[in-house]
């Protein structure tokens, strides 16, 4: 190479390893403040669809029949994202965000009450279930709660993925407050149901 070519190269932006993505990095951060919502929890509303998972006796049909599934809101929030996605702006990337939190907040709300009566329901038909038991299957009904808790929190410890991590550390919670409500049936079915999260069958 010529030494007028090896000069022209001089001043031009050298491409190192990961730097490259530091300023949209800067961009969605300074988006989520802006908009007061994560681009994560906005993206991660079908996990959040999800509901806690019952115990493995119980139904479904076991569940108070006017409890909202918040399907509306979801379909709205789905259609919401969906759009954002395909019409995006290559100078907005993160319009969506603004566009869709009004959507974001409803669905949000409407799960965490769902949860919250769901988890009132479980605590309701376990406590019935597990006072019809003898001891010895008291004490393994225990365990196999404490198990599931355990495999939860283990999962949870060795994934990379933000969301399936909440995900699993939610499931945890929620065995933690059945045990709770088991072994300690005065406390209220309300106590303890101020979690947030997105029915799987265990």
């Amino acid at each position: 190479m010529a030494e007028g070519e090896q000069a022209s190269t001089k001043g031009q932006t050298t491409r190192v390893f990961g730097r490259q993505q530091e300023p949209e990095k800067s961009r969605l951060a300074s988006a989520e403040k802006r908009f007061g919502v994560t681009w994560q929890d906005l993206h991660a509303y079908k996990d959040r669809m999800l509901f806690p998972v019952l115990p493995t006796c119980m139904g479904v049909e076991e569940l108070p029949k006017d409890i909202s599934l918040c399907e509306t809101v979801f379909r709205g929030l789905d259609r919401c994202i969906v759009q954002g996605t395909l019409n995006e702006n290559p100078g907005q990337p993160y319009a969506r965000m603004q566009i869709c939190k009004p959507h974001w907040i409803r669905f949000a709300k409407c799960t965490k009450r769902r949860d919250e009566l769901i988890m009132r329901g479980i605590r309701k038909w376990e406590r019935e279930y597990y006072g019809s038991l003898d001891d010895s299957s008291r004490t393994e009904y225990l365990e196999d709660i404490d198990t599931k808790m355990r495999y939860y929190l283990y999962a949870a410890s060795h994934t990379n993925d933000n969301t399936k991590k909440g995900r699993l550390e939610l499931n945890a919670q929620h065995c933690a407050l059945r045990q709770a409500s088991l072994l300690n049936p005065r406390t209220s079915l309300d106590e303890g149901n101020g979690v947030e999260g997105p029915t799987a069958q265990v």
